[in-house]
């Protein structure tokens, strides 16, 4: 250890020579604050200042190698006693810590093993880690503390800044498309007094100067449409949704979405949209069209076969629905099938879907447009014209029905609106907590007019876990909804 430190010191001397000597020994010099990546690729003996947090020190008595790491990546640093002085070496050794955050300059060599390097100069102590940071080798590796102490997991556990940056880079190539294509980016209200827009439960808060209940969007789609109305002729937003819900691997209270709108065009146009766009943001993460998902390869080659929602369920569980066109016909069959946690007034649609999950969707593997849902499932779609029992829906699904998009023609004949609402209201005095509310205004807004529309929902979390092969949708989601700790 002696020699390497004498011969590393000797090359130092070396340089100083050089120096005093007023001998220029530099090609180039660098801009202040170089970062760390891009220092790797400065000639030898390149002056640079960087900026990092120290993350590995090893004292070799007169010579110590550390790391210095940014966003960019890491560099080792050679801080040396006979470079420095005695006092300021011992002072770095003796004071320093992994976690703190300084500045230092120097130039730029290659050590014996080939590492480039930070010959250090001069350093400075820019901010003071009081605790520590993870352990080296294992990083932070107890799952629910990554969750909680999400700051300490990105610096510890490289997967998850990568998955952090692939959802950056996606969502980037979503507004990049849509923008593209002549749309506008919009922002509809979080707080809401009637929420809609999808089924499911809100959550529910006061505001106290109007003393009115409020609620959390559950889904942005009714103003969004209202704009519709109202002369846009193509919109989005990237939109974040609440849903009082249960939490699971696949469910958040708080979620993502992309949610666009575009007159004049029916469902058939959005399935041509997405065999063009999910292949553009699978490019955006890195990633190929074909994937290992769940220990599955899954091909997202398009086209994509459509496959009604009818037919899926002839082929897996063996019946046609329009045998039990009532609520109570259908909820029988459900039971005989041994579908779980059922309510006796479940609606006939929800009864449907509830069998399509435990029946046929575990049986997707490569994407398809699951389409034409029968139209007590789908409040706000419109009803195909050749056979009202069902709407021009289409969900796309793959590795055992993952959802990734939700999409309809939309409903813009008010009475039919109308009238759906007032079946949700009934469904609503049944019981049913996901049922959606009357929305007055909605209506009064589609007497006004509103174009043909195609319209679309897809949700950005569950869009990265897939990508990713995460098991967990908190993987994806920086600061997931977590039970506070005792």
């Amino acid at each position: 250890m002696t020699e390497e430190i004498n011969e590393f010191e000797t090359r130092i001397g070396r340089l100083k020579t050089i120096r005093e000597a007023g001998v220029e020994p530099y090609p180039a010099k660098s801009e202040k604050g170089t970062p760390l990546e891009e220092a790797k690729t400065l000639a030898v003996e390149t002056p640079v200042q960087s900026s990092g947090r120290l993350v590995a020190m090893r004292d070799m008595g007169r010579l110590c190698f550390s790391h210095l790491k940014d966003a960019s990546g890491k560099m080792q640093l050679a801080v040396s006693e006979k470079e420095l002085g005695k006092d300021k070496y011992k002072f770095f050794v003796k004071n320093f810590d992994l976690g703190d955050f300084i500045s230092v300059e120097g130039t730029i060599f290659v050590t014996h093993a080939g590492e480039t390097s930070i010959l250090v100069k001069d350093y400075t102590l820019l901010s003071k880690a009081l605790l520590p940071l993870p352990e080296k080798f294992h990083g932070l590796s107890d799952t629910e503390q990554r969750y909680r102490k999400r700051y300490l997991d990105l610096l510890s556990n490289d997967d998850s800044m990568a998955i952090a940056k692939i959802r950056s880079n996606v969502v980037k190539q979503i507004r990049n498309y849509f923008d593209g294509l002549g749309f506008y980016e919009v922002e509809t209200p979080v707080l809401q007094t009637l929420y809609g827009g999808a089924l499911a439960k809100p959550f529910i808060t006061h505001h106290n100067a109007l003393d009115i209940p409020l609620y959390l969007r559950i889904a942005p789609e009714l103003y969004l449409k209202r704009l519709i109305v109202g002369g846009f002729e193509k919109v989005y937003e990237v939109a974040k949704c609440f849903r009082n819900e249960g939490i699971d691997h696949n469910h958040n209270p708080e979620f993502t979405q992309i949610e666009f709108y575009w007159a004049y065009a029916d469902y058939t146009k959005l399935m041509d949209l997405m065999e063009d766009l999910l292949p553009k943001l699978i490019k955006a993460a890195g990633k190929e069209l074909k994937l290992s998902i769940g220990g599955k390869e899954v091909d997202f080659t398009g086209p994509y076969p459509r496959v009604s929602m009818r037919d899926l369920i002839i082929q897996y569980a063996k019946f046609d629905i329009e045998d039990f066109p009532t609520d109570e016909a259908m909820f029988k069959k459900a039971i005989e099938l041994k579908v779980e946690d059922l309510k006796p007034g479940t609606g006939r649609g929800k009864l449907i879907d509830e069998i399509y999950k435990v029946y046929a969707r575990p049986h997707i593997i490569n994407p398809i447009f699951m389409i034409d849902h029968p139209v007590e499932l789908s409040p706000l779609a419109k009803k195909k014209s050749d056979d009202p029992r069902y709407v021009e829906r289409f969900q796309l699904l793959c590795v055992g029905g993952n959802e990734l998009c939700n999409a309809f023609s939309e409903l813009n004949d008010p009475i039919d609106q109308e009238e759906r609402f007032k079946e949700q209201t009934r469904l609503e005095e049944a019981g049913d907590e996901e049922s959606m509310p009357y929305d007055e205004d909605f209506i009064t807004a589609l007497r006004h007019g509103m174009p043909p529309t195609g319209g679309l929902g897809m949700g950005i979390d569950r869009l990265i876990k897939l990508l990713v092969d995460a098991d967990n949708l908190k993987e994806v989601i920086l600061f997931p909804t977590m039970r506070p700790e005792k």
